[in-house]
């Protein structure tokens, strides 16, 4: 009997999980790509002298699990395998910022953050044009190699916009 409990605590608290994600996705448009409401610079980037730059972020807490571990970590494997160029002449940038950290909270509402994420900001002459979040991290991160091919073809396509 304390096995048939201990499985229906699990799936409850699985259920409460889904449950609580889909209420928090409730209205969610099926694009994740925005554009800012207000002219939105990065912070810290005013060192930059190129005229397009995309910014990729990635947004974690103080408590970091297993999956958001390797989700930073293909990531950054994504990025410095294939922009190596970009990185060093500023065109593409990588951030790992705790949203946690009292000065980065303003990041939540700025890009609308609900879980950990990586999202990628396309600026123009330092000003944030578009910003998209890259929700597929979370169904990939079981599959390293197509994980690595989305990051790439969406940090390829933000770069491209002016190429």
């Amino acid at each position: 009997m304390t096995k048939l409990k201990t499985i229906s605590v699990l799936l409850a608290i699985g259920l409460m999980w889904v449950g609580g994600y889909l209420l928090a996705h409730a209205g969610d448009s099926p694009t994740t790509e925005n554009r800012p409401t207000s002219s939105t610079t990065v912070a810290g980037d005013s060192t930059t002298t190129v005229s397009h730059q995309v910014v990729a972020y990635y947004f974690h807490g103080n408590v970091r699990c297993a999956t958001c571990r390797k989700i930073e970590a293909y990531t950054k494997e994504a990025i410095d395998s294939a922009f190596t160029s970009d990185l060093m002449n500023g065109s593409v940038k990588w951030l790992v910022i705790n949203v946690d950290s009292s000065q980065n909270k303003h990041f939540i509402n700025d890009f609308q953050l609900y879980t950990r994420s990586v999202i990628l900001s396309d600026l123009h002459k330092g000003q944030q044009k578009r910003w998209k979040n890259l929700d597929q991290v979370w169904t990939l991160a079981g599959n390293k190699a197509e994980f690595v091919k989305y990051i790439q073809s969406e940090v390829k396509a933000y770069l491209d916009t002016t190429r």
